[in-house]
């Protein structure tokens, strides 16, 4: 199978889990699962948030300033409307990179987003152009004629079509060591979605050398009173309010190995994880007017189920793409994020170490 023959595939699977929300109340169609991790895995992803990890499997940690926090409500900058709405991302990042120095940090992310988002479109031999058009003519094929959403749907199709909006990157070359130079930049200048990719690649990291926490111990490194420095960067970055750090955070609380251990609300209940996500996506859609920007779900809705109507993404999500039972689960949820944030009482969200107060930092 070539390549081009994947890209094809990967789209038809995104859709497949779109649809599949709609009776699991999965939301995020391009989340990462993850194979399940052992037992020992398990452990040390939640010892990174509630109790600290064992000093032998803890990378060096993650030397960041504090988040900047976000006006509220949150309306999305230019460039990340501009990163959404492009259909030329080649055009986007050579905008962007003709001032590099100058770039401020939400600049430098969303440009590290464009490059990380078209790494692919550089790899590809074959005509990744003339793909693009032969599968958006069979799309086209598959509509309805006098659909009185047609338009719409052309639309969102345009807008979620990454071999489209990659196409001129095809023959050049992007650096995976320049992607990750602009986030750590930005990162470094307070960007709190910066900074909160860092962060779950941090966790994420450990989990992955959980199993071999057996190895040699080494001297113990000192913790943090009351909170493991991890659960400290991730209630900063909850603290920040901002729409797409929390969607960060939460797709990584949501993870099966982690929600599933997670004790969260005022009787410690263990979390659904798909409802969990749910409830993520729905609080940070709270904190900004923009919400439909955040993510691609009512583009694929659209396109490819001709549901284009919805007001809100919870519209979307309560009559779409989540189970009457997920969506009752995730609203609950919700409450509980809310309720953290603004007592700042962080063991509803199983955020702190056994023994702690409960309360702020």
């Amino acid at each position: 199978m070539n390549r081009l023959t994947a890209i094809g595939l990967a789209s038809l699977v995104a859709y497949g889990l779109l649809i599949a929300s709609k009776y699991t109340g999965f939301v995020s169609a391009a989340r990462e699962d993850r194979a399940p991790q052992s037992a020992l895995s398990d452990e040390a992803a939640m010892r990174a948030l509630v109790g600290g990890m064992p000093s032998q499997a803890a990378p060096s940690p993650l030397n960041l300033p504090p988040p900047l926090a976000s006006a509220q409500p949150m309306h999305l900058s230019p460039a990340a409307l501009e990163f959404r709405s492009s259909r030329d991302l080649k055009a986007f990042a050579d905008m962007l990179n003709a001032r590099r120095s100058a770039l401020t940090p939400d600049e430098r992310y969303n440009l590290a987003r464009a490059l990380e988002e078209c790494q692919f479109a550089s790899t590809i031999s074959d005509d990744l152009a003339s793909y693009s058009a032969k599968q958006r003519r069979q799309f086209l094929a598959g509509l309805t004629p006098g659909d009185p959403n047609m338009t719409k749907r052309i639309a969102a199709y345009d807008a979620s079509d990454n071999t489209q909006r990659c196409a001129r990157f095809q023959g050049t070359k992007i650096s995976q060591k320049d992607v990750e130079d602009l986030y750590n930049a930005a990162a470094q200048q307070g960007d709190p979605r910066a900074q909160a990719r860092l962060v779950v690649a941090d966790l994420n990291a450990k989990i992955s050398t959980g199993n071999r926490t057996e190895a040699a111990p080494a001297p113990a490194q000192p913790q943090q009173p009351g909170l493991s420095a991890d659960a400290s960067r991730v209630i900063g970055l909850l603290q920040t309010q901002d729409p797409e750090a929390m969607l960060i955070v939460g797709n990584f609380l949501s993870q099966s190995n982690v929600a599933t251990q997670l004790h969260i609300g005022p009787n410690g209940e263990v979390p659904e994880p798909s409802s969990l996500l749910g409830a993520f996506s729905l609080a940070a859609c709270d904190m900004t007017v923009d919400c439909t920007q955040l993510n691609r779900e009512p583009q694929l809705a659209c396109a490819y189920s001709g549901y284009c109507d919805s007001q809100s993404f919870e519209e979307l999500y309560q009559n779409f793409l989540a189970s009457p039972w997920a969506y009752a689960n995730a609203v609950r949820y919700r409450n509980i994020i809310h309720t953290a944030i603004n007592t700042q009482n962080w063991s509803l969200l199983g955020l702190l170490p056994t023994g702690s107060s409960g309360t702020g930092q």
